[in-house]
């Protein structure tokens, strides 16, 4: 062999050395066979926990059915009470407002508290041009009986 046939063969190992480094380095799969990379065992790891829990929640929601049907038909005189009271029932809640807060969060809040029954109506009025960037820091006490539109102007410090 000549010398510049083995310069050249030095120089093809020293790219191919480079191009391999560089594409470690940027995380390019060139063909070659890669390990899993820890973030992709972590993802699946925390998926099957939310799993788990989602099945622990629909069994613990499952367990309460019985139970408040239960109390509801435990006599007649109960049963008519209950319904009377759920008719009448409102539910309150203290809506906590802070700094930073989105008109998502808000709705989230509101609809969790059983406050409102859809939260994507209200994050939507709270993003209107009326009410955007109108949220002011406080608690307030907000029910079940409040329109959304009270709720919006209540939270917003907007006049009636």
């Amino acid at each position: 062999m000549n010398k510049s046939a083995i310069r050249a063969f030095g120089i093809a190992i020293f790219l191919v050395g480079a191009l391999l480094a560089l594409a470690g380095r940027y995380d390019v799969n060139m063909g070659l066979p890669m390990k899993d990379s820890p973030n992709l065992q972590q993802v699946e790891e925390l998926q099957m926990k939310l799993d788990k829990a989602n099945k622990e929640i629909a069994s613990l929601k499952e367990q309460l059915k019985p139970v408040h049907k239960t109390e509801e038909t435990s006599s007649p005189d109960a049963s008519e009470q209950s319904a009377d009271k759920t008719n009448t029932d409102e539910k309150m809640m203290t809506l906590q407002i802070y700094s930073g807060i989105t008109p998502y969060i808000v709705a989230q809040k509101l609809e969790d508290g059983g406050i409102i029954t859809n939260s994507v109506e209200m994050e939507l009025l709270l993003a209107n041009a009326k009410y955007a960037r109108s949220l002011q820091i406080g608690s307030y006490e907000v029910n079940s009986s409040m329109t959304l539109e009270e709720i919006a102007k209540l939270i917003t410090g907007k006049k009636q």
